[in-house]
């Protein structure tokens, strides 16, 4: 599903300008293209189908162990009920159920009516099918992972959220310059190859005085949890201290809000 709105700021190719023209629509409904396919500037074609936009093709876009494992069969049904629903309640040693999170983020985003926002790493959407209808604007919600981006796809629809969703690369986002209000990245910066060039890129892609939601995992304190935290790093996370996620924001050219944390959980907000 991609709102035909989001084609005038969709760069999938850095060196060409934005936008993206419909080449040969199979389904749309409502100013929503359902399936079909797109074409750049240069001439490239790119496919919707199954409920996203694909801009990596047959690239995989795992840069780790952990990316790989949201690529498997049936990650994306069973992410949501068996580790979303209650992860920071496990993390945090607190009652922290979904809908509180998503009080946070949006209170970190500004409370914002309108605009254009962006899930960053959005898995099965959680953050991008609750901000579409608390916004009131239009939510894009981005990831790597062909099965994360379909189920993403079947909950939006079965909860009537208005989404776009596109399958591409954080490090490069297919999106022209300053395109969203505001970001929400829940817990995709451990995950990433190259944080500080994801969060440059999260920059230059929000407008002036655009703001950041961040939520992730700090460096633990406890010897039990550096022990676990360096299993997890040998697959590809990466745990970082409360003055590491200021100074990637600062490089960045984004200003940091104060950051809180609840237990390893740390929740920080940046405006452009």
């Amino acid at each position: 599903m991609l709102s035909r709105s989001l084609l005038g700021v969709l760069r999938p190719e850095p060196s060409s300008p934005p936008g993206l023209l419909p080449a040969e629509i199979s389904s749309e409904s409502g100013g929503v293209i359902l399936s079909g396919t797109l074409r750049s500037p240069s001439g490239t074609a790119y496919r919707v189908a199954d409920g996203y936009l694909d801009l990596l093709g047959r690239r995989t876009g795992a840069a780790s162990p952990a990316n790989l494992s949201n690529l498997l069969p049936g990650a994306g049904r069973l992410y949501e009920p068996l580790w979303r629903s209650r992860s920071l309640t496990l993390l945090t040693g607190e009652s922290f159920p979904n809908e509180r999170e998503i009080e946070l983020v949006l209170r970190l985003l500004g409370r914002p009516r309108g605009g254009r926002y962006l899930d960053l790493g959005c898995s099965a959407g959680l953050y991008a099918r609750n901000l579409a209808p608390k916004t009131g604007g239009e939510v894009v919600g981005l990831d790597i992972s062909p099965p994360m981006l379909r189920e993403a796809a079947r909950r939006a629809r079965r909860s009537g959220a208005r989404l776009s969703l596109v399958r591409a690369d954080a490090h490069r986002l297919p999106f022209a310059d300053a395109s969203f209000s505001g970001v929400a990245c829940g817990g995709t910066l451990n995950e990433l190859r190259d944080p500080a060039r994801a969060l440059r890129e999260t920059a230059r892609v929000l407008a002036p005085g655009g703001r950041l939601a961040l939520m992730g995992l700090l460096r633990a304190r406890s010897t039990a949890g550096s022990a676990l935290q360096g299993l997890l790093s040998a697959g590809g996370l990466r745990f970082f201290s409360p003055e590491e996620v200021r100074q990637l924001l600062i490089s960045a050219g984004l200003s940091p809000d104060h950051l809180t944390a609840r237990g390893p959980v740390f929740f920080a907000g940046a405006s452009r």
